[in-house]
């Protein structure tokens, strides 16, 4: 518990250092773009999914995670994003988490911690590829090969990508994958978005 307590803090602390990309930043396909991917891959429960039947009414928040397994960033993301999802169904975003751990690995999280977001497994990293959020640092046979770099995309339900928040300096800083988004940095993200849209 105290881990879990100090590495909120951290995370906590290093998120003013996130933003919200504008269209001239490069991690990902660039905003006002379609998803690459329909996001065809299987669930925490083994269940087949895609983007229609993922899909919100108002659209998706597509975190892309390292991995539920090991990483300890990642895992306190998504339990911190689990925490919240009423506050982004309610704005009827569906919350969706992209990595490349095997269904079992996901199962097992699942299990632990009975997350409400979708898990999805992409075990080839075929989908992380085709965002072209692929960790190079990680080579071919490395236990981390197949990583992406923690992204979230905001998908309209046309796959239309309205926002991303990311690290900014995650191609200088061997240590960016540390500071994730607040939910609160999302969810405004989110909102500006769509009530510029209306």
């Amino acid at each position: 518990m105290w881990i879990l307590k100090k590495l909120t803090a951290a995370i906590m602390a290093a998120t003013l250092m996130v933003s919200m990309a504008t269209a001239g930043d490069d991690l990902g396909p660039p905003i006002g773009a379609k998803i690459p991917s329909d996001l065809a891959a299987v669930d925490s429960t083994g269940a087949p999914q895609d983007f229609s039947s993922l899909v919100g009414e108002k659209g998706m928040v597509l975190y892309f995670v390292r991995s539920l397994d090991w990483c300890p960033y990642c895992r306190l993301q998504a339990l911190e994003v689990a925490k919240r999802t009423g506050d982004f169904t309610d704005r009827d975003f569906s919350v969706v988490f992209v990595s490349y751990d095997a269904v079992e690995k996901l199962q097992k999280f699942d299990r632990k911690w009975e997350v409400s977001p979708t898990l999805l497994s992409d075990p080839d990293s075929k989908i992380i590829e085709a965002f072209g959020i692929l960790n190079e640092t990680h080579k071919p046979g490395s236990m981390a090969y197949g990583i992406p770099h923690p992204v979230v995309f905001i998908v309209a339900p046309d796959k239309t990508i309205l926002a991303k928040v990311y690290e900014d300096d995650f191609k200088t800083n061997d240590a960016s994958y540390r500071r994730r988004p607040e939910v609160d940095v999302v969810l405004a993200a989110a909102d500006k978005v769509f009530s510029a849209g209306e």
